[in-house]
Formats: structure tokens, sequence, C-alpha cells
């Protein structure tokens, strides 16, 4: 979806994000989880996945983390598909840490694992 292996999100209320100039482009993913519209906004002269919207959480707006100024300037406070990570990759300490998403397609809200050191996610190298 994003041409990486990483993706990192900031989420705000739909009514709180407004973007200055140019005009995105859009494609829809089938989330894995929830089979409902994933829309990827994106840049349409250099490709640039700028954000996302959800069929599923039509008032959430995700911006890429990638396209701030300053991209550690906000927090990061969970991780979510890291059963799909790639070998190697690390999992930080103190942080919410997802298997899929953070609720289930119904609604549920999933159990986060924490770490006290960073772990790596997958130590198996498959799939």
């Amino acid at each position: 979806m994003t041409g990486t292996s990483f993706y990192a999100e900031s989420l705000f209320p739909m009514d709180a994000v407004q973007f200055n100039e140019g005009e995105l482009r859009q494609y829809a993913h089938r989330s894995d989880g929830s089979h409902k519209q994933v829309f990827v906004h994106f840049c349409p002269s250099c490709g640039t996945t700028m954000g996302l919207t959800f069929e599923r959480w039509p008032d959430v707006r995700a911006i890429s983390r990638g396209c701030y100024d300053d991209p550690n300037a906000v927090e990061l406070t969970s991780h979510i598909w890291t059963r799909s990570a790639q070998s190697g990759v690390a999992l930080p300490a103190d942080v919410d840490c997802f298997a899929r998403a953070r609720a289930t397609p119904d609604g549920q809200p999933e159990v986060a694992s924490r770490h006290e050191a960073p772990v790596l996610a997958r130590q198996d190298g498959g799939a």
C-alpha cells in the first residue's frame, strides 16, 4: 500500500485537517482485517502517500508522518499489523503493539502487547 516497509500515521478528526495547496488523488484498497475500503490519498506529481481515509471510520483522517516538516514532532503511541512486519524489524519498548488493527471488524478492542525492551517483531524470517 505504501511501497515501503513501514507506514507511520497520525489520526485526526476529518474536519481538523485542511490542505493548503494542490489536489490529491486517491485509490481504494480493501482492508485485510475488516474487508472495508481504505482510501489512499497521494500527490499526483510525485506519488507520495499523503494520508488515508476509511470506509470503516468515515470521521477519521490519517496523515502520513513522513509528510510533516518535522516527522518526529508527533509522539508514536502504537504499532499496528505487527504480524506483517518484516524480519529484523524491532518494536520499541513501552509502545502498544497490535498483531492486527486496534479493533476487530465488529468494533471490539484488540489486546495490545507491550515490551520492557525493544524486541524483534519476527524471528522466523517468514510469513
